[in-house]
């Protein structure tokens, strides 16, 4: 399985997964022009490119999905919420697919299993996706880890985690406080220490390849969201075992398990 964040956060989000010549996109929130050359940037070919799933309905998750689904002739999976809500994106020319939390979607040799979070969105859903025995967890955009989304990404090689922001840069930043409320809110983003927390309980069951995603830019640092994971781990003495930060102006290095 390939993965490759081709750009994470309040500009655009999508993420490219491929597996035996078959390959995903999940969200959509660039231009058509931008996606192509992000994708050509890591040698990836688009036609392998067979179905685009957003997890909500947001600009920054959606924005490009109908030009991309009309450019590269490909359904949209989403929530029935989800797709009800960005009806105007699409031209009645394309295959719109709603999918439910826990029903597993397959793509060739790519199994999606949606599951629900809590979001300030009608219906939002993050995926897990199979591929024989190897298995990328996804989880942006969500306000708090239930036990049903821990349950989801366990046993993940690959997992792609919220670090929205770092608490103390949002409490004193420039946002009006409504916002800020909204953000820490339990339908909001995870801070820094919530995704060091989570990536260290789930990796006591299986070490994995670890991206953080969806930083802001305002908010937050790279170095800040990478910080809060490396000290909790040397905390415990722990290892750590691959750890990427998506950026929201490239895309990753392509991450292979």
């Amino acid at each position: 399985m390939k993965i490759c964040v081709l750009g994470s956060g309040s500009k655009g989000n999508c993420i490219y997964v491929e597996s035996h010549g078959t390959a995903v996109l999940i969200d959509q929130g660039f231009s058509h022009k931008k996606i192509d050359e992000r994708l050509e940037s890591r040698g990836l070919d688009t036609s392998k490119i067979k179905a685009l799933f957003i997890t909500h309905e947001h600009d920054d998750h959606v924005r490009g999905v109908g030009i991309t689904a009309r450019k590269l002739d490909i359904p949209v999976y989403g929530t029935a919420g989800t797709l009800d809500a960005k009806r105007n994106l699409f031209n009645g020319d394309q295959e719109l697919i709603p999918v439910e939390s826990g029903i597993i979607v397959k793509v060739g040799s790519l199994e999606l299993l949606p599951f629900s979070v809590s979001h300030d969105a009608v219906d939002p859903v993050q995926f897990c996706i199979h591929s024989g025995k190897k298995k990328t967890g996804i989880a942006t955009d969500l306000g708090f880890v239930s036990t049903l989304v821990e349950q989801r990404l366990r046993e993940s090689d690959i997992i792609i985690i919220e670090s929205n922001h770092d608490v103390d840069m949002l409490k004193n930043g420039s946002y009006p406080w409504e916002l800020k409320q909204r953000i820490m809110g339990r339908k909001g983003h995870l801070s820094n220490r919530n995704a060091a927390d989570i990536i260290f309980n789930l990796t006591q069951y299986k070490s994995a390849k670890t991206i953080l995603a969806h930083l802001s830019e305002e908010n937050n640092t790279a170095e800040l969201a990478e910080k809060a994971v490396r000290e909790l781990f040397d905390r415990f003495d722990r290892r750590l075992l691959s750890l990427t930060v998506a950026a929201q102006d490239e895309a990753t290095t392509i991450i292979e398990i």
